[in-house]
């Protein structure tokens, strides 16, 4: 099982990104239901026993409710790579969101020692979909798109996901809410 701790959207923050599908041409767009922010990817997990581990650990996170914040678009050059460019939306770094990060990074790591732990710095943000090639005019006027951005919207939980890929496609399944402070 490929696993990883996210949020789930607010419907706001969803309504907000959706008005950017189709403001690229050529894009993929992903779905709005596959729309999360990643805090920490665990990777493959095959023995049961981890997955319990996985679960005790987050039950275990004690952190305040953090807000999300859109901030600008932006992409991510994958250099010719099947995938594409990546296009995403930034979301404000709150100390709350951050504090929740490195918790849970917490836990894993040591639920989890045998896992090598992700060196790359924690950037809060939401893949909405991927361009190959896209012309250097599009791909400007993309970035510099005006951003309706909601109300700052505060969670009241964290997910663990896992991630099905099918049919060329990936899907997240929500395997447990957890519960953050109020």
């Amino acid at each position: 099982m490929r696993l990883f701790v996210g949020l789930e959207l607010p419907p706001s923050v969803t309504q907000a990104l959706d008005t950017l599908r189709g403001s690229l041409p050529g894009a993929a767009w992903i779905e709005p239901e596959s729309w999360h922010l990643t805090l920490h990817f665990i990777g493959d997990v095959t023995q049961p026993h981890l997955l319990e581990e996985i679960h005790h650990s987050l039950a275990a996170v004690h952190a305040a409710r953090p807000t999300l914040e859109l901030t600008v678009p932006g992409l991510s050059e994958t250099h010719g790579r099947p995938t594409g460019d990546r296009l995403w939306v930034g979301c404000a770094p709150t100390p709350a969101l951050l504090h929740l990060h490195n918790r849970i990074r917490a836990v894993i790591n040591r639920a989890l020692p045998t896992l090598s732990p992700t060196s790359r710095r924690f950037m809060p943000h939401i893949t909405i979909g991927s361009v190959q090639n896209p012309d250097p005019a599009l791909r400007q006027r993309w970035l510099t798109i005006p951003l309706s951005r909601p109300d700052a919207e505060t969670l009241t939980h964290f997910t663990l996901f896992r991630s099905i890929r099918h049919a060329g496609d990936t899907f997240y399944e929500a395997l447990e809410h957890y519960p953050l402070q109020s």
